[in-house]
């Protein structure tokens, strides 16, 4: 039990460190449209079961994050630009990432 205090303890102080960006404008509109802004996405870090999916695009590499914001679960759309964490949107996760999630 006192191991899973401390992965969890190292896991919260990891996410000290970690710099989002995100344009606010498109966190507003973000919102308006989900109920959540980039603001509270941050707080998907916060899950240790956090998933991680490579998304298929063209440009930049973009990722999936899957996790628990609060009791639900939620997905954003993330790039990484140098040593920052860019949120491009974030949503209420869909069944299919649920399931993702809940299989890992």
């Amino acid at each position: 039990m006192r191991d899973d205090l401390l992965d969890i303890g190292i896991c919260q102080v990891y996410i000290l460190y970690m710099d989002f960006e995100f344009d606010a404008t498109k966190s507003g509109s973000n919102k308006a449209k989900h109920g959540i802004d980039f603001v509270e996405a941050q707080s998907l870090w916060n899950d240790p079961d956090l998933v991680e999916i490579p998304v298929r695009t063209t440009d930049e590499r973009r990722f999936m994050i899957v996790g628990r914001i609060a009791k639900r679960h939620g997905s954003a759309v993330i790039t990484y630009r140098g040593d920052r964490i860019r949120i491009i949107s974030v949503r209420r996760a869909r069944h299919e990432e649920i399931d993702i999630y809940e299989g890992s």
